[in-house]
């Protein structure tokens, strides 16, 4: 078990003694949320680093020091920590009731936005497209299918696209909540 999942872990010890109970394998459970969480820090990091709009790209220079370049990657890590683990470990109220809990899932959850903004990013720059891999890892962690995605990218207008498969988003939406509260 990773460190992510190590911390998930004693989090949900502490503040949701009962939650933890229910888990049928807390160590299988916990090692694959920090695997999960190792993931997606790694890749918001390097979102974040890459970023020009976001300042920590502008540090990123051809003069910029070796302590300089560390400093802005362990910052990009660090936010990229604190978001994910946000979304995928720590718990505010663990005894909500279903309906509760989808509403904060919904608050708390990166929604279709992301989405689009991936898209974009894409369509922008297409040296970006990922690898098949990659795509199908993202097919999955969106429990969408892969021509979605693919459909998305070639779309001339990738928000019009995802609006016009609204019923697919909401069922996926739900999938990624139950696999949340399993």
């Amino acid at each position: 078990m990773n460190k992510y999942g190590a911390q998930a872990m004693q989090h949900w010890k502490t503040h949701a003694p009962e939650r933890y109970k229910l888990i049928e394998n807390p160590t299988q459970f916990f090692t694959e949320l920090g695997l999960e969480a190792q993931g997606q820090i790694t890749e918001l990091a390097r979102q974040i680093e890459t970023n020009p709009a976001l300042t920590l790209a502008k540090m990123a220079s051809s003069e910029q020091t070796y302590l300089q370049d560390v400093a802005r990657r362990m910052t990009a890590l660090r936010i990229a920590e604190e978001v994910v683990m946000q979304q995928l470990a720590w718990l505010t109220d663990p005894s909500l009731p279903l309906d509760e809990a989808r509403q904060e899932w919904n608050q708390t959850t990166p929604n279709d936005e992301n989405l689009i903004m991936w898209a974009e990013r894409i369509q922008d720059a297409p040296d970006l497209m990922p690898s098949t891999i990659d795509l199908e890892q993202k097919a999955k962690d969106w429990a969408v299918p892969l021509w979605f995605l693919e459909g998305m990218v070639e779309a001339e207008i990738p928000r019009r696209y995802l609006e016009e498969h609204q019923s697919l988003l909401a069922e996926a939406a739900t999938i990624r909540f139950l696999r949340e509260v399993r």
